[in-house]
């Protein structure tokens, strides 16, 4: 496995991001490694709050939100998975999974950080590799929240009659796209889906990690393993995972965004399927896209706070 990292260069005076690279080796599977970088605010002993990112963002979406929990008394852990952000950046595309994605989180957050009693708040392929990766942990969990995602699953034991999924083929057109374009400058989408005015240095942290397209491979792989076909085995993969958390009893909140133009009803893929989500109404936040944290911030970090609050006291 060929990997490329980003230089340090790239990551200075990024606009609203002050925080400290650390740094994390997990395994690729070939027997040797890849560093995994995260953010890590707040009191060291502060319960863990883990924000897991989607595509084509990188830590940098949580931005607004890291000194909210940090100044709350929350240890704020945000990672960049692998491929994106100040991690390791596999060269191929056939390198990346959605179960090696899951994987590498696992042994991040579990083996080698040692997480504990931790919260997690999921976007986008977030919610898909975070929850695969909790429902093995659950008794390290102390609650999920889930934005602007969704948990597509098939039951193994059902015969595939259509292979092509209702509804995919604005997909499947996306996919080609970015198959054949390798230069996909992937922060302009997010600046033109954006409902705000989304001001250049905020653009300019989201597109610092790819200084060159050949750093663009693990985003563009994520276009390309998105469930538009019935044979996809992320399907029965997170199947398999679902099984696992309807046990899930402690508290999981949807909180999601009016215009979102994604996933705006991801939420019924998990509810009220997991236990822990029949107990919190699903959350939709005025005003915000796809990209909500850079629309409702403000909003979204008090709902997050009233959230984590509201466990406390109960």
């Amino acid at each position: 496995m060929n990997l490329l990292r980003t230089p340090d260069a790239c990551f200075e005076s990024l606009a609203d991001f002050p925080f400290a690279a650390n740094y994390v080796d997990v395994s690729d599977q070939e027997g040797g490694k890849l560093r995994m970088g995260y953010v890590d605010e707040g009191p060291r002993d502060g319960q863990p709050v883990v924000m897991i990112h989607g595509n084509p963002t990188w830590s940098y979406m949580w931005r607004k939100l890291i000194p909210v929990l940090s100044n709350a008394g929350y240890r704020a852990i945000a990672i960049d998975l692998i491929g994106m952000g100040r991690s390791d950046k596999p060269s191929e595309m056939c390198d990346y999974t959605i179960a090696r994605h899951e994987t590498w989180v696992k042994e991040a957050l579990f083996e080698k950080l040692g997480l504990r009693d931790a919260h997690f708040i999921l976007h986008d392929w977030g919610g898909i590799i975070g929850l695969r990766a909790i429902a093995d942990y659950q008794n390290r969990v102390s609650s999920i929240i889930m934005s602007n995602t969704g948990f597509p699953s098939r039951d193994p034991e059902e015969p595939i009659r259509h292979m092509a999924r209702k509804g995919a083929g604005l997909m499947r057109r996306f996919q080609l796209y970015i198959r054949l374009r390798k230069n996909w400058k992937h922060w302009k989408m997010v600046r033109k889906i954006v409902r705000s005015q989304m001001p250049d240095a905020d653009v300019a942290g989201f597109a610092a990690p790819y200084p060159h397209k050949k750093y663009l491979v693990g985003n563009r792989q994520f276009t390309q393993m998105l469930p538009t076909r019935n044979d996809n085995p992320i399907l029965t993969e997170n199947w398999h995972a679902l099984q696992k958390l309807k046990g899930f009893e402690k508290p999981f909140l949807n909180l999601f965004s009016d215009k979102d133009i994604i996933a705006p009803k991801g939420y019924v893929s998990v509810r009220p399927a997991i236990a822990g989500t029949r107990n919190y109404e699903p959350i939709i936040l005025k005003g915000g896209s796809h990209f909500l944290l850079e629309d409702v911030p403000e909003e979204y970090g008090q709902a997050v706070i009233t959230f984590l609050n509201s466990i406390e006291e109960s």
